[in-house]
């Protein structure tokens, strides 16, 4: 027998990947119950309609993301060595969950990115938050808002992930390697 906890994770799983191949509005939440293998009835034990089910959907993704991320720092590297780490561990995350990046790119450009959403807490925000002003404490990069750093790096992550998803052929073919980004950018907010 499937616990709370499953069933509740199942649905949000089940609504990620239907968002992902259909768009918000064709995610019905009878299709989420069908796929998530419940009755349609017990999404509403969880949720109170289909946007707070999207919102569901975006904080399972938000502590998914800081999760890897944070589970994959390790804080005995040189804060250099760590920074790569962060960037190949976001990068790998979106592409081993491409229904994750898919869903967390549609959500910031959707009117559920509200400014009440904006301010609630975010677990993944916080991390990233936390690591940038870290690397500032620490003198290995400049002085700068750990919010900018974050949104410097995350998106241009967010950024190469769209590009190797939809252009693969045309990179292979050009023999382009990306990673050149990660040196680009750690070269403009190092502090030496």
């Amino acid at each position: 027998m499937q616990s709370q906890l499953d069933k509740k994770k199942c649905i949000v799983i089940s609504a990620l990947d239907l968002i992902q191949e259909h768009g918000f509005h064709g995610c019905p939440v009878s299709q989420v119950a069908k796929n998530a293998g419940v009755a349609a009835g017990t999404i509403y034990t969880y949720f109170e309609n289909k946007d707070d089910l999207i919102l569901g959907v975006f904080e399972y993704v938000v502590e998914e993301t800081k999760k890897y991320v944070s589970e994959r720092d390790d804080t005995t590297l040189k804060f250099r060595e760590r920074f790569f780490n962060y960037w190949k561990n976001l990068t790998d995350f979106y592409e081993l969950n491409p229904s994750v990046h898919g869903f967390y790119d549609q959500f910031l450009n959707s009117p559920f990115n509200s400014e009440e959403i904006q301010h609630k807490p975010n677990a993944w925000h916080d991390f990233a938050y936390a690591f940038f002003e870290e690397g500032i404490k620490l003198g290995e990069i400049k002085e700068l808002n750990p919010i900018v750093l974050s949104i410097l790096v995350n998106t241009n992550v967010n950024s190469i992930v769209r590009i190797k998803t939809n252009f693969k052929k045309k990179l292979a073919r050009n023999n382009m390697d990306l990673n050149e980004i990660s040196n680009l950018i750690w070269d403009g907010i190092k502090a030496h």
